[in-house]
């Protein structure tokens, strides 16, 4: 069985090593040593405390990195001679000069690293991509992402997240899915025209809204709404093609109500999905998947290094204010 090692074990990182119990041997390591403990306590894992060479000569043939992205490429590095794989929560880094000399150092080591963006696993996108060649050729797409920050984390005074960080915060950054997975479906993104802004009175560093127009190389026209600032949770795709169009609508957390529908010249609107009780944590257990066939050399669809420095960097253009 393979051994996978996750670094930082806030909630996103305790879900992967949720689902990493399920296909592997895994090791946590949080810099409080408390945390790892008591998660290693409660998934039957082990737990390296917060002493984190015990953990890399545990020789892991995986390592994830789920900690604050400031700290993603400092980590990356240290287990760069590892001959692992990595595996990075999004986005790669606040920094692209930084995330490049990662990316080169990983071609250096021949280490693969890839960035989690969980949204191309979600049923929706998944129905969205396998449908997508019958509405024809694409022209344009506009997505959307909203929810509003002070209830995004149960018991955590939202402005100490680090979503609040002007440097490695705001929207754009944190919501960076819905570049992905219009990347993913379109091709990368040539040309991006953006507007980031503060609204309301959040008390908070980093913008909170964001509207980006793309063109991608395929000339694919897109658009993105991201905010902080909507009271409901939601999120959605709509793509015009010559043929028809499909929509996607989502609402709510956990759970999720998501719809798919498709539209035909000659059919009208038909539904391709409608699921009130969607977890959309069940992601993560895809993202798991696909990062132990990239370790066994399968392939899989995980964002590369080579992905995610595109996507940064038309992210970063994005919020800038």
């Amino acid at each position: 069985m393979r051994k996978i090692l996750v670094v930082g074990v806030g909630s996103i990182g305790s879900v992967h090593a949720k689902y990493a119990k399920k296909v592997a041997s895994v090791g946590v390591v949080d810099s409080k040593s408390q945390s790892a403990d008591k998660l290693g306590r409660l998934l039957g894992v082990r737990s390296f405390g917060n002493n984190i060479k015990l953990a890399s000569d545990w020789n892991a043939d995986g390592i994830i990195i789920s900690t604050p992205n400031d700290t993603h490429v400092a980590l990356a590095r240290y287990f760069m001679n590892k001959n692992t794989q990595i595996l990075i929560e999004k986005p790669l880094s606040h920094s692209l000069k930084e995330a490049k000399e990662l990316i080169n150092l990983s071609h250096q080591y021949n280490i693969n690293v890839f960035v989690v963006c969980n949204m191309r696993f979600h049923p929706a996108i998944r129905l969205i991509k396998d449908n997508i060649s019958n509405i024809g050729r694409v022209f344009f797409a506009r997505a959307h992402y909203g929810n509003y920050l002070p209830n995004m984390r149960t018991n955590v005074d939202y402005r100490n997240l680090y979503v609040a960080d002007r440097n490695q915060g705001g929207v754009v950054l944190d919501s960076i899915h819905e570049l992905d997975y219009l990347s993913w479906l379109f091709g990368p993104i040539k040309n991006i025209t953006a507007k980031a802004d503060r609204l309301g009175d959040m008390e908070i560093e980093s913008e909170n809204y964001s509207s980006i127009i793309n063109k991608h190389k395929s000339g694919v026209y897109t658009e993105v709404h991201l905010d902080f600032l909507r009271p409901v949770k939601r999120r959605g795709c709509e793509i015009v093609g010559e043929l028809g169009i499909l929509d996607w609508q989502s609402e709510g957390k956990n759970p999720e109500h998501c719809k798919v529908s498709i539209f035909k010249k000659e059919i009208g609107w038909k539904s391709l999905m409608d699921v009130k009780d969607n977890d959309p944590t069940n992601t993560f257990k895809n993202v798991m998947e696909n990062f132990i066939d990239a370790i066994n050399g399968k392939s899989h669809n995980l964002q590369n290094g080579t992905e995610a420095l595109a996507l940064l960097s038309s992210a970063l253009k994005a919020r800038r204010m």
